[in-house]
């Protein structure tokens, strides 16, 4: 028999905050920081997005997929 404890989790950030400071941003989780550069952050920003949806897309989630038909008008009649 297997039994499942749910405890609280050992990592459980109270404060999550991502904010400009001058040429730099910062992210704040917890009790750290982290600061970089915009160049930097808009690579991570990216790492981040492409990751996400990498996983949305194993979890089996498709809303928001975009399924759609265009309807073209003034195109010329065959």
């Amino acid at each position: 028999m297997f039994q499942i404890l749910n405890r609280p989790s050992v990592v459980k950030p109270t404060h999550f905050q991502v904010v400009c400071e001058g040429e730099r941003v910062a992210i704040h989780i917890g009790n750290s920081k982290l600061t970089m550069n915009y160049e930097d952050a808009l690579t991570f920003s990216q790492w981040v997005r492409v990751r996400a949806k990498e996983a949305k897309r194993k979890a089996g989630d498709m809303s928001r997929h975009w399924h759609g038909l265009a309807i073209l008008g003034g195109a010329p009649e065959k």
